[in-house]
């Protein structure tokens, strides 16, 4: 993780407000159970009116457990992934995953609530991880046309396009939710292509081992 890069103004508060909603919400979740949380304490926490909460989230359940997240249009992300084709194809997946989510920068405090919360509060894992379910779903559509498209982008020659799509994709989002669980501090932090690819080595590395006998 890095932290995150400079800012104008106008993003700043927009992120500020974001955040203060966001850290509000996990707070309370975590002190009185995600059930009991109104909107009206999560606006008197981070000390915005009703009309502003509703500007940033859709729901009460946003704020606490994340966004509903959607690939950005198709012919923008087509257009991310011609310009990453020179890179590997998990790189340009990843781009494509960020530029949806509309930002690389996590607030840690946020990241390391809804971690702690999902541990604390089981039966709020499946829908902090529902933002990404459809995210994923979108991202293994385009990638399965991508190498529909040209079938010497295809790392797995030998399986069908749909199935090497949905294993690039889950490799992306469990690196994202590896490095999300990983976050400490208090501070925003950028989720970089760097680390992901570090994640990806040690998984690599992990399965390789496992295929390996023991004794």
């Amino acid at each position: 993780m890095n932290a995150a890069p400079p800012e104008g103004l106008r993003a700043r508060k927009k992120r500020a407000t974001e955040n203060a909603i966001e850290r509000t919400a996990v707070r309370l979740a975590l002190q009185k159970g995600h059930a009991n949380v109104t909107v009206t304490e999560i606006c008197d926490g981070a000390d915005i009116s009703r009309s502003t909460f509703f500007n940033y989230m859709p729901s009460r359940e946003a704020a606490i457990f994340g966004r509903p997240l959607k690939m950005l249009p198709f012919e923008d992300a087509m257009e991310i992934m011609r310009a990453s084709a020179s890179e590997t194809l998990l790189t340009a997946v990843f781009r494509v995953a960020l530029a949806s989510v509309g930002q690389a920068t996590v607030n840690a405090e946020v990241a390391a609530g809804r971690t702690q919360l999902s541990m604390e509060q089981p039966e709020t894992a499946a829908s902090i991880l529902s933002p990404f379910i459809s995210l994923s779903t979108d991202l293994t559509g385009l990638l399965y046309l991508w190498l529909e498209e040209d079938h010497s982008r295809r790392m797995l020659p030998n399986v069908e396009p749909l199935r090497e799509a949905i294993l690039t994709v889950s490799l992306v989002g469990n690196g994202l939710q590896v490095l999300l669980a990983e976050i400490s501090g208090s501070e925003d932090q950028t989720i970089a292509e760097e680390s992901m690819h570090q994640l990806l080595a040690e998984m690599e590395t992990l399965a390789h081992q496992m295929r390996q006998p023991r004794g």
